[in-house]
């Protein structure tokens, strides 16, 4: 009988640490400490990465937002394991805020158990570099558009006559919404700088993008004359000691003239760098005329090419003998290239004849019009250097294909379109 008694006064006891220890993890599973210092350790346009303090006990975490249209907390996801104490918010618009709670859980005996108080953290992904264009809107008018953005509060803009922005004015736009800006009453023929970044305004902290691409543009005056020149099949190469697209750019830089330079992407190469920086440094505009082939992929290659070498990509595309395909359509489209023809065919390749180019050029040339020419002929260099200060003197602003475009109609070139001169758009597929 005593040992019946010791028997069960032992495994009693036995029941009751069992049951005690039971209590006490019960007890640690239910009371989880808070998490802290939860901090955003990395964010981009599109990603926000969190990170925390370790909670003892705990066998990972939840990680909340605010769902502001329901108002209430969503689960965005949890973290356990390696990667236990971090978090990355992935695939997220530019300039969103996030209201993070961040919760530990602990599983046991089947059941989950999480820790009770949790503190609100803001956090957002940065704004988008805008994309922008800028062109003359008119006599003495400096115009300005960017792409469609959401969540910002406004945009800071510099304009400048210095390409490094050393002097400048500044203009700040409180309206998220705002798509463009002008400037007016700038003197005609001045070149102008230009460039724009967003921002959002998150607790009181303002946070700015990136600056966008530096934009140039010509103040012209729409109601003189205006022609496009533009030169296909470049640039070119060294030739007796010459080189014609180096000798097209001396008249252009001579007498403040632009013009767009339609490039083969085979010949862009680093020995024919210097002409595209040159190309850039007068404000010329760069344009695609296929690597090799009419492909759309070689259009692809060749847009790939001239940003490779020159550091700027091609915002022009012009198809060997000018006709297009609606595959061609489709990949300029895609790529952000508006299409050129010609009003004024100089038949340079056939004649290599500079009295011929000049003969053309006065004699069909009119206001509006873009001329076709081709910078690696010796002799249509020189019909330029004779051509040039003859139309300045009639009044003529020599411009880029681009610019006539923006100039006359007060728009930007619209990508997938064909513009045989600024005012006719040539759509049809041959």
């Amino acid at each position: 009988m005593e040992k019946k008694i010791k028997s069960f006064s032992a495994l009693t006891i036995f029941i009751i640490i069992i049951a005690t220890i039971t209590a006490l993890c019960l007890t640690g599973s239910k009371d989880l400490s808070s998490v802290k210092d939860v901090k955003m350790t990395k964010n981009s346009e599109n990603s926000i990465s969190l990170s925390w303090k370790e909670v003892k006990k705990a066998d990972g975490y939840y990680v909340y937002n605010l769902d502001n249209d329901a108002n209430k907390y969503v689960k965005l996801g949890e973290s356990k394991g390696n990667e236990n104490c971090k978090f990355e918010i992935k695939n997220i618009p530019s300039a969103s805020v996030y209201k993070i709670k961040v919760l530990a859980y602990r599983s046991f005996m089947n059941k989950e158990y999480l820790s009770k108080k949790a503190k609100e953290y803001t956090f957002y992904s940065n704004p988008s570099k805008p994309v922008l264009s800028a062109f003359s809107g008119g006599k003495g008018v400096l115009s300005m558009e960017w792409d469609d953005q959401d969540n910002l509060a406004g945009y800071d803009i510099q304009y400048s006559k210095n390409s490094d922005f050393s002097e400048y004015k500044n203009e700040q736009i409180s309206d998220g919404a705002t798509r463009n800006f002008s400037v007016k009453d700038l003197s005609v023929g001045e070149v102008y700088y230009t460039r724009v970044r967003s921002y959002m305004v998150v607790d009181d902290k303002t946070i700015y993008s990136e600056w966008s691409d530096t934009c140039q543009a010509t103040i012209y005056d729409r109601t003189k004359p205006m022609i496009a020149f533009s030169f296909d099949d470049g640039p070119a190469y060294d030739y007796n000691g010459s080189n014609s697209t180096k000798r097209i750019l001396d008249v252009l830089e001579k007498y403040n003239a632009r013009a767009t330079f339609f490039m083969v992407g085979e010949r862009v190469n680093n020995e024919t760098k210097h002409l595209l920086d040159k190309e850039i440094q007068l404000g010329c505009e760069l344009g695609n005329h296929t690597y090799s082939q009419v492909t759309a992929s070689d259009i692809s290659k060749a847009s790939k090419q001239i940003e490779k070498i020159s550091g700027k990509a091609p915002t022009m595309f012009r198809c060997p003998g000018g006709s297009i395909t609606p595959a061609i359509r489709k990949e300029c489209k895609k790529e952000g290239m508006p299409l050129a023809y010609w009003s004024v065919d100089t038949e340079d390749w056939r004649s290599k004849d500079a009295g011929k180019v000049y003969k053309n050029i006065t004699k069909y040339a009119y206001d509006g019009s873009i001329v076709l020419m081709h910078d690696i002929y010796p002799s249509t260099a020189d019909a330029v250097e004779k051509v040039v200060p003859e139309l300045i003197a009639k009044g003529y602003q020599i411009v880029t294909v681009s610019e006539l475009i923006a100039a006359k109609t007060g728009d930007n070139p619209k990508p997938g379109n064909q513009y045989v001169d600024y005012k006719t758009i040539n759509n049809n597929t041959h």
